[in-house]
């Protein structure tokens, strides 16, 4: 939020700058862009892999919300418009698209398991490891106490339950947890099933 703030104050600043001569304006211009830059460093330095981008399974559309399962054209076990979403909001970091998937692999065991009673209690560990994984990689990344994974888990579940067919579902299989204990582990690094230790952001 400071960077975007700021990066607003500057940007227009520049903009409402008086006309100048024209070597005048050139060198101050120049002199400004430099010093943006140079204060916001990691801003300017990330990359996006396009390779990320580009193995991306086409957008299902409507036809994706037909059924409950939806469609995961390459078989990896994600709906393709959550592989999709997961990608394109977060491509530079590769911890946070693991950890998503895996939260979005047992949300979609959890769908369709949603009807079975013994399924659905099986299945609610599945969840609760990943959402473990969430919290340990956002706050990983942002080395502080206090991560965003709440807020990233929300985003996905929104993304997940995108018709009423799902949402009922999902109401069916938390209707089966009733009586249900979940411990935290002291080390929330083991909810995750890759080691995010080893991906470099």
């Amino acid at each position: 939020m400071f960077r975007f703030l700021s990066v607003t104050i500057l940007l227009s600043f520049l903009i409402a700058a008086p006309a100048l001569a024209k070597d005048e304006e050139k060198s101050f211009f120049s002199n400004a862009w430099q010093t943006v830059q140079s204060y916001f460093p990691s801003v300017w330095a990330e990359e996006v892999d396009s390779s990320i981008l580009s193995n991306l399974p086409p957008d299902p559309g409507a036809a994706g919300k037909a059924t409950l399962a939806g469609i995961d054209s390459d078989n990896d076990g994600v709906r393709d418009d959550v592989q999709r979403w997961i990608a394109l909001t977060y491509p530079n970091s590769q911890k946070t698209r693991a950890a998503l998937t895996q939260m979005a692999k047992a949300k979609q065991i959890i769908l369709l398991g949603a009807a079975d009673v013994a399924s659905a209690r099986a299945n609610a560990d599945i969840a609760d490891n990943a959402a473990d994984c969430i919290s340990y990689v956002r706050e990983s990344i942002l080395g502080l106490a206090g991560s965003d994974a709440y807020s990233i888990k929300g985003e996905l579940r929104a993304v997940y339950l995108n018709t009423l067919l799902r949402t009922k579902a999902w109401l069916q299989h938390d209707s089966h947890l009733g009586g249900m204990f979940f411990t935290v582990p002291a080390d929330l690094k083991q909810g995750c099933s890759f080691n995010p230790d080893a991906m470099p952001n």
